[in-house]
C-alpha cells in the first residue's frame, strides 16, 4: 500500500510545514498532499489558511521523491485551463513531480465571502465534468476546442509541456452517480474518505462506470484516508491528539485510528482487502512526525507481512 500525508495549512508557518514534508519524503512516502482552501476547515473559520498552489511549489525544491498535490483544487476559483498551466509548470520545477488533483469545490463560506459562485450540486456536478474534461485534454497535449455550458476555449493548447508523459489526475469527491463517472473518464488516481464497507461500495460502482465508459479500472488508482496516530500507548495518543486540538478551537476531535503498529497495520489491511491501494493520512499543526517516521518505518512492513500472508 502505497502512503501519503496531507498536511493542513491552517494555523501553521511556512517552515512548520515544509519540516513536516522533508520527514515525510525523506522516509518513503509516495505523495505529499495539502488542501486547497482559503478559509480554515477546522475550528474558528477566519484563521491563517496557506494557499495550496504556493504551498506546492515551495515543497518542489525541498523535497526530492515524493509526487506533491493539492486535495483537491477546486475548479469554482480557478479555470480549468489555468489548473492544467498550473500542473504542468509545477511539473516542471519538481522534476516531474506533480498531482495535478481537482473537485468540484464544496466550501460555501469561502465562496460566499469572495463572490465567487458555487452553484447547486447539480450545477457543481455538470461544471466539474466539463473542466476535468478540458484539463485532461491540454494535459495530453491537444488543442483544444470546446464549447460547453460553462467554459468555453477556442483552439487552446497548453504551451508549458509537464516532464510526466501523463501527468496524472487526482479526483477527489464521493458522488456516484457524476463524481465516478467522471473519475472514470479522465482520472489516473481517486480519493475519498470512509471505512472499508463504504470504499467497497463505492469501489464497485467506480468500475460499472469504468465499463460502461470502456476504461480498465486498473487505470485508476484508489486512495482512501484517514487521520492515525501511532503509539504504544493509548494515553499517549490522547495527549498528542489533543496537543493538536489546542491549536485549532473549536476543533472537533480527529476521527483517527489509534494504536501501536501492529493494530495499524491490521486496520490499514481492512482498505487493502477491498481495493483500496494507497492511504492518505491527514495531519495538522503540531504535525506528529513520529507517526510520520513510524508509518513508514513501522507499520507499513507489518502490513506488507499481513498482505502477503493472506494472499
Amino acid at each position: 500500500m502505497k502512503l501519503g500525508v496531507t498536511l493542513w495549512p491552517q494555523n501553521t508557518g511556512w517552515e512548520s510545514i515544509r519540516d513536516a514534508a522533508i520527514v515525510a519524503d525523506d522516509v518513503g512516502f509516495e505523495t505529499v498532499w495539502t488542501w486547497d482552501h482559503f478559509y480554515a476547515l477546522q475550528g474558528a473559520e477566519e484563521k491563517p489558511n496557506l494557499e495550496s498552489t504556493t504551498v506546492l511549489s515551495a515543497l518542489a525544491p525541498v523535497t526530492k521523491r515524493a509526487k506533491l498535490g493539492a486535495l483537491v483544487q477546486g475548479v469554482t476559483y480557478r479555470h480549468p485551463a489555468v489548473i492544467a498551466n498550473m500542473a504542468a509548470t509545477h511539473d516542471v520545477v519538481s522534476n516531474g513531480r506533480a498531482i495535478c488533483g481537482i473537485g468540484a469545490a464544496w466550501n460555501q463560506t469561502e465562496h460566499k465571502a469572495y463572490g465567487i459562485d458555487l452553484g447547486t450540486p447539480g450545477e457543481r456536478s455538470r461544471r466539474f465534468a466539463e473542466a476535468a474534461k478540458i484539463v485532461r485534454a491540454l494535459l495530453d497535449g491537444e488543442r483544444v476546442t470546446y464549447e460547453g455550458k460553462y467554459y468555453k476555449l477556442a483552439s487552446a493548447v497548453l504551451n508549458t509541456r509537464p516532464i510526466q508523459k501523463r501527468l496524472p489526475i487526482m479526483i477527489g469527491g464521493a458522488g456516484e452517480q457524476k463524481t465516478l463517472r467522471t473519475t472514470a473518464k479522465y482520472a489516473d488516481m481517486w480519493h475519498t474518505f470512509g471505512p472499508p464497507d463504504v470504499m467497497k461500495r463505492k469501489i464497485e460502482i467506480l468500475r460499472q462506470h469504468c465499463s460502461e465508459v470502456g476504461r480498465e479500472p486498473s487505470q485508476i488508482e484508489i486512495w482512501g484516508g484517514q487521520w492515525i496516530c501511532v503509539r504504544d500507548d493509548a494515553e499517549e495518543a490522547r495527549q498528542v491528539l489533543d496537543e493538536i486540538r489546542t491549536h485549532h478551537p473549536p476543533m472537533n476531535p480527529p476521527n483517527a485510528i489509534v494504536g501501536d503498529p501492529d493494530e495499524v497495520a491490521a486496520k490499514l489491511k481492512g482498505w487493502w482487502d477491498v481495493g483500496v491501494q494507497g492511504f492518505i493520512v491527514g495531519f495538522a499543526y503540531p504535525y506528529d512526525t513520529v507517526t510520520i517516521e513510524r508509518l513508514a518505518k513501522e507499520v507499513r512492513p507489518r502490513l506488507q507481512k499481513l498482505i502477503k500472508k493472506a494472499a
